[in-house]
């Protein structure tokens, strides 16, 4: 075991180097795990992590919510307005994002006509498919419409969309990428109205794509300082669900659900070779992936 750990150690170290390379010489590319190229998968993708977002959605308020008539947020939206116009398709009135990356103009139309040929199989009106044609085309004109896209470096949420506007607030495996958690829970408190739900979907694991496979804690093996070495801007911040819950409740977010959507099946496995910021049971190192639910308290 213990050369295992240091092997992992060692290929975890050349896995963040190139992580860092790349970013310096390509920077940041797509938020998928596949390219625009494959457009399918890209629409599939976009479909599911709505329909995924709506069922925990159910889950956590016991069929009593609905997306009808609400003003959504979406942080860090990715490679495209799939996800936009998906939640208009079910009934929401606006549908707002923000990112860091500009990667949005870089969608090719492809993709869009693929989307309304897809939600017209799905039984979508033809009305409605006509609405989100004009909403993507008034967008794509820089005219007011009602999916909004602000880029800002600076991730200034409360700037790009004023205070107590928001009533729901989606994320889709981006919280483990800001860096300053407590100032983004800070500013959604600003933003959103009382009684506005989050709901977030984190990937806890390391991201390199080959190592994530063999051993996906191996991001936890490393003291801060190591660790901080090979960070470029979108590394992942490490948190842990403990960690969340916690800047939840202190900036006024109530009914924290987490629910664990990936697990290592033996824990003496998710605590091998970690660093001794890790080794504590309150980590929860068996939980890869989680579904965050709560609720701005009013």
């Amino acid at each position: 075991m213990i050369l295992k750990n240091s092997f992992l150690y060692l290929a975890g170290i050349a896995f963040l180097t190139l992580s860092k390379l790349k970013n310096m010489f390509q920077g940041y590319k797509s938020p998928k795990p596949f390219d625009m190229s494959h457009t399918s998968k890209c629409i599939d993708y976009d479909i599911h992590v709505v329909n995924e977002w709506l069922n925990h959605i159910n889950k956590y308020t016991n069929n009593s919510y609905t997306i009808a008539g609400k003003n959504v947020l979406e942080l860090g939206p990715g490679s495209d307005l799939g996800v936009g116009l998906c939640l208009l398709a079910k009934g929401c009135a606006q549908y707002n994002a923000i990112d860091v990356n500009n990667l949005m103009y870089e969608t090719p139309e492809k993709f869009y006509n693929q989307l309304f040929s897809k939600l017209e199989n799905m039984n979508i009106q033809k009305d409605i498919i006509n609405i989100l044609k004009a909403q993507l085309a008034k967008i794509k004109g820089g005219r007011e419409s009602r999916l909004r896209y602000v880029v800002d470096k600076n991730f200034d949420i409360v700037a790009a969309f004023g205070k107590s506007n928001i009533d729901l607030v989606f994320s889709q495996a981006a919280f483990e990428h800001f860096n300053d958690i407590e100032k983004t829970i800070s500013q959604l408190s600003e933003v959103c109205k009382d009684g506005a739900l989050l709901v977030a979907e984190i990937d806890l694991k390391t991201h390199s794509r080959w190592i994530r496979d063999v051993d996906p804690n191996n991001i936890y093996r490393y003291s801060n300082y190591v660790y901080n070495l090979f960070c470029v801007p979108g590394t992942p911040n490490r948190y842990r669900p403990y960690q969340y819950k916690e800047v939840l409740a202190r900036f006024g977010w109530s009914n924290i659900s987490i629910v664990p959507l990936n697990k290592l099946n033996y824990k003496i496995i998710a605590y091998s070779g970690m660093h001794k910021n890790y080794s504590a049971e309150i980590n929860q190192m068996d939980y890869l992936s989680i579904m965050l639910c709560a609720t701005k308290r009013c």
